[in-house]
């Protein structure tokens, strides 16, 4: 745990966001400092203040103790995750939607990465370390499928040079509205706009897709995707900008509540290191 603090800001910092300065001063994410301040850790006058406040000379801001991202998280064996290949530094497993890839703070628990280190606590500090450890790349919380994970910092490393020069080979199953027909390879740009990705004109991150559609089942249709690049979010925000939204999604326009959005990350593959995961029986089923 971080001690309790207690700052006066000083003039030079007059004028600045309240989670700016405190990202910076103490080395975590702008993301970190927002769950600080949900859970009520940092006040501002006394008072608890909002991520975007404008601070002011003077100003008096306490900082109370809290986990320090680079902690790690916490092993969790309550929470069954299963594992589909280990081996050569590498974990593949089958996440379930609606399990995280990994925490955003300390306290959380129920996630991939806190069930893998109760049996792998190699994991701990791998990679990016603290509540990333030994994550090579995340699955949304409602996409299923095979995830992987490195156990050694050597192999993590040789990985995600594979990622930077797309020679991962992945794999993903989307059940879409619609009868969505031909085969397509799609290059956006797509940025931030709020909590979803939208297609820009420019200025966006690319994201190239490759679609396929596998069979029409009613009014819907089963598609295999190749994300050929690692944007987030980009195989929802693809399918919705084609007018196809996967089923459930409702943050990127489908009208049916599922509880999770039909995306399987179906196979992956990387420096001969290969792991597939069967598709969830609702992706065929009528519904």
């Amino acid at each position: 745990m971080t001690p309790r603090r207690s700052i006066v800001i000083p003039k030079a910092q007059s004028g600045q966001r309240l989670d700016l300065y405190l990202a910076q001063l103490l080395g975590i994410s702008r993301g970190y400092v927002r769950r600080l301040l949900g859970l009520k850790r940092i006040r501002l006058g006394g008072c608890m203040p909002r991520k975007g406040v404008i601070l002011n000379a003077g100003d008096r801001v306490e900082i109370l103790p809290f986990h320090d991202p680079q902690d790690g998280p916490r092993a969790a064996p309550e929470v069954p995750v299963h594992v589909l290949r280990e081996g050569e530094g590498l974990l593949a497993v089958e996440k379930p939607a609606g399990l995280p890839t990994h925490p955003l703070d300390f306290e959380e628990t129920k996630t991939a990465l806190n069930a893998l280190l109760a049996r792998y606590p190699e994991l701990s500090g791998v990679g990016d370390g603290g509540l990333r450890s030994g994550v090579l790349h995340r699955l949304d919380t409602h996409t299923s499928g095979v995830l992987l994970f490195a156990t050694s910092a050597d192999v993590w490393r040789r990985v995600r040079v594979e990622f930077a020069k797309r020679r991962v080979q992945k794999r993903y199953l989307a059940r879409v509205h619609g009868a969505y027909r031909g085969t397509l390879e799609i290059a956006l740009q797509l940025a931030h706009r709020g909590r979803r990705m939208r297609v820009v004109a420019s200025g966006g991150r690319e994201a190239v897709t490759q679609l396929s559609p596998v069979r029409e089942i009613g009014d819907t249709t089963l598609v295999e995707v190749r994300p050929l690049t690692g944007v987030m979010h980009q195989i929802r925000a693809t399918l919705s900008h084609l007018g196809h939204p996967l089923l459930g999604d409702l943050e990127y326009g489908s009208t049916r509540d599922l509880g999770r959005h039909l995306l399987h990350a179906t196979f992956i593959s990387t420096l001969g290191f290969d792991a597939a995961s069967s598709v969830p029986e609702v992706f065929e089923s009528e519904l």
